[in-house]
């Protein structure tokens, strides 16, 4: 019997997990200085950054896009309208107007720092640890992880305020995705038309987290590669990833790139992988059925949906504040 086996039957639990932490933190620490890590540290460039003290209760957001001129705007507004202290976003060579958009916004408002990622490969978790880290050094208290098409509330009052007076060390976002009405086809956030939101939330949570040197940010920025305990569940995100046909076939084709230029297993985004595999005609029913309702994923036609209509709740300050997802409106 291996040593291995031994210790597993002789030594008590908690001293068996303090041994595997133990293990996975220096595994950590061992990535985090490894080329991959400092190559990708080298490919992120953000000028005029500040660098301060942490600043109890500051929150700082961070995201990377990539052609998303049709949503960035919205979401990064948003994102400095819940009050946080400073946003950083890198763009990662983006053909359309998005940093163009970016630049426009950071002129009006300091506090977003617009940067370059000139590193192809998805590597979105070692890419976020590392704006989580230049977070941290420009004096955030908490980091937000943001997608581009996100739109992360709290209840009743702002996403800051509500962090700002946590004293865990990181929280989950539930999260509902939006979709156009069928009659529409198309998502036009600027449009203030009326929305399909899910009314249950998704299986999966995204995570924020008190900012730290480093911290080791999962793929999909679900949660952090050295948990902790559980999170609570504290903030709610709209998740507009499905604007129309064309533009969630253009992002699966650019994130299956992303990863294969990754060499990431086909493990991680089966959504994207999925949806490549198809045909056109495929895609198109697939994304009628998915805007009718009969399916809850564009990839697979899996089961139908409960959703309900949202007037514009890109508007929103606060999360639901007329009780449209609650469970017993009607």
């Amino acid at each position: 019997m291996g040593l291995k086996r031994i210790a597993v039957r002789v030594l008590p639990a908690p001293v068996i997990d303090l041994g595997r932490r133990m293990l996975l933190r220096a595994r950590l620490e061992a990535e985090r200085r490894g080329r991959l890590q400092r190559r990708i540290d080298r490919s992120i460039v953000v000028g005029g950054l500040p660098r301060r003290r942490r600043a109890p209760g500051s929150v700082w957001a961070v995201c990377m896009a990539k052609n998303e001129e049709d949503v960035i705007v919205h979401s990064v507004r948003h994102m400095l309208g819940q009050g946080v202290d400073g946003v950083i976003v890198v763009d990662n060579g983006s053909t359309d107007a998005t940093r163009s958009l970016l630049d426009a916004i950071a002129a009006e408002d300091g506090r977003l720092h617009v940067g370059t990622d000139s590193e192809p490969g998805f590597y979105q978790g070692m890419k976020t640890s590392y704006l989580a880290h230049l977070a941290w050094r420009a004096g955030a208290d908490w980091v937000v992880p943001f997608d581009a098409d996100e739109l992360w509330y709290a209840s009743g009052t702002t996403l800051a305020d509500r962090l700002s007076r946590l004293s865990a060390d990181r929280v989950w976002t539930d999260y509902r995705t939006v979709y156009p009405l069928a009659d529409d086809g198309s998502l036009d956030l600027a449009a203030g038309r009326p929305v399909q939101v899910d009314r249950v939330p998704t299986a999966w949570m995204k995570i924020a987290f008190r900012a730290r040197r480093w911290v080791w940010v999962g793929e999909g920025n679900h949660d952090l590669r050295n948990r902790g305990p559980e999170p609570l569940v504290a903030l709610h995100m709209l998740h507009f990833s499905c604007r129309s046909l064309a533009q969630y076939s253009r992002k699966a084709m650019d994130g299956v790139a992303a990863l294969d230029d990754a060499g990431m297993d086909d493990t991680i985004a089966t959504h994207w992988r999925g949806w490549a595999e198809l045909t056109d005609d495929e895609r198109v029913a697939r994304w009628t059925a998915y805007l009718r309702g009969d399916s809850d994923s564009p990839t697979d036609g899996s089961a139908s949906t409960d959703r309900v209509v949202v007037d514009d709740p890109i508007a929103w300050t606060v999360w639901d504040p007329d009780r449209a997802l609650a469970r017993d409106a009607v």
